[in-house]
């Protein structure tokens, strides 16, 4: 029989998922950016995969209690790209259609990080 790999499953596991994704986020969050969030928020990260990178950004800010401001520097940082986007969008025209799209999209990731921050009040 196949022994199976047991990994516990993540809380954050549909917010992690829609950062790793950039065709729902509209975003591409480098490793470098999730480090740098986790630095201004006292979560030390080693170099990994992006995958684990904002797995363990999230779980270990949740752990020590950090987790709103992680929230808060996760919103910055996308208002800083949906900026960008806007800002392109008016010095480029002919590519302002997909740049708005982009900046939708941001607009929605920042509304999943919310969610998350109200959290579910069916747990605990």
């Amino acid at each position: 029989m196949k022994q199976r790999h047991f990994e516990e499953r993540s809380q954050f596991m549909s917010l992690e998922n829609h950062f790793l994704n950039t065709f729902f986020s509209g975003l591409y969050l480098s490793a470098g950016d999730f480090i740098a969030v986790g630095r201004a928020n006292g979560v030390d990260l080693q170099m990994h995969s992006r995958e684990m990178l904002i797995k363990d950004l999230l779980n270990e800010s949740n752990k020590a209690g950090s987790l709103s401001g992680v929230i808060a520097s996760l919103n910055t940082l996308i208002d800083e790209r949906i900026s960008t986007c806007h800002r392109l969008s008016l010095e480029y025209p002919h590519a302002r259609t997909p740049l708005a799209k982009l900046a939708q999209k941001a607009t929605g990731s920042k509304a999943l990080l919310a969610r998350e921050a109200r959290g579910n009040p069916y747990e605990h």
